[in-house]
């Protein structure tokens, strides 16, 4: 999968497991739950770690800033149980898709608050992030009162996504972010109606980013969520997902936009504001959570010169 930051350079994010090995899991789950693919999990797992060099160093670029003082046996260790957590995330997110969403035990302490949020009809920015089980947690969206829009990209994992898997993808309203403007008169237009508009706040896609000081060290972030609550007065509520053990996960909702009137202040400093409350949020999140982040490219590629 090809990816372009802020300034136009191209560079890899790594997509792990074939079409077939995906189909394989889908029919281990749909057979026996997902137990045993947890366990054929742990045997495949030396594969990525030890043979296919690359898939080990992409979580290296997040392990090495969360865990600096690691040493090189140690730092293994980590990725072996980082990679582990984030397969069983994804056999969850499968098995939730297959199997009866009732099987799963959900825990959303917000979710009253989200609901009464939604209809106010102010429009609302869901702010998403590659964490947990993020893509199951949508499915707790399908009883808020108003029409959902992802901006979200799934031109290259068709099929692999929990939306596709249980079946829920005309469910929900997908904006491309390779639309015209990125998406943004749509997703604009979207909240001035009084919708939800769901947004991944740790990838760009091409869009503009700012940057933040996280984990000792700049990284660029997109800013494309709070330039939407700049114009549009949007709520900006903060969602991340925690896996809390076998088929079952809590869902946060943080509204952080409730102090003021957005529109009323000058944009630049609107958008950085409310930025650095959403990397305060995704921080404390990793303290408590470190194996819960998955997003698997050199985050911090900003300060470093020849990377593509």
């Amino acid at each position: 999968m090809v990816m372009r930051d802020s300034s136009g350079k191209a560079h890899n994010t790594h997509t792990y497991g074939s079409r077939i090995g995906y189909r394989i899991f889908h029919l281990l789950i749909s057979m026996t739950g997902p137990i045993p693919a947890y366990l054929l999990l742990a045997f495949i797992l030396p594969y990525y770690l030890l043979i296919r060099t690359s898939a080990r160093k992409s979580v290296y670029f997040y392990l090495r800033h969360r865990f600096p003082d690691q040493g090189r046996v140690r730092r293994l260790l980590t990725a072996t149980y980082y990679l582990y957590q984030f397969g069983k995330v994804l056999i969850d997110q499968a098995a939730m898709g297959i199997l009866d969403r009732d099987c799963f035990h959900v825990e959303f302490p917000g979710r009253e608050n989200l609901y009464n949020l939604a209809q106010k009809r102010r429009g609302m920015v869901l702010l998403t992030t590659h964490a947990g089980n993020w893509q199951t947690a949508m499915a707790t969206m399908d009883h808020i009162g108003t029409r959902v829009n992802l901006l979200f990209n799934t031109a290259n994992d068709e099929g692999r996504h929990f939306f596709d898997l249980a079946g829920q993808r005309d469910k929900f309203h997908f904006i491309p972010p390779s639309g015209f403007l990125g998406g943004m008169v749509e997703a604009t237009n979207a909240l001035k109606a009084g919708e939800v508009v769901a947004i991944m706040g740790d990838r760009a896609w091409g869009a503009k980013t700012m940057e933040m000081e996280f984990f000792g060290e700049k990284a660029a972030f997109p800013i494309t969520p709070y330039y939407l609550v700049a114009v549009t007065g949007a709520d900006l509520v903060v969602s991340l997902t925690v896996r809390t053990g076998r088929m079952s996960f809590t869902i946060g909702a943080d509204h952080i936009s409730s102090d003021r009137d957005w529109t009323q202040i000058p944009r630049e400093e609107a958008v950085k504001t409310l930025l650095q409350r959403y990397v305060t949020c995704l921080e404390e999140y990793l303290e408590k959570n470190p194996y819960m982040w998955f997003n698997f490219f050199d985050f911090w590629a900003v300060n470093k010169k020849g990377i593509a």
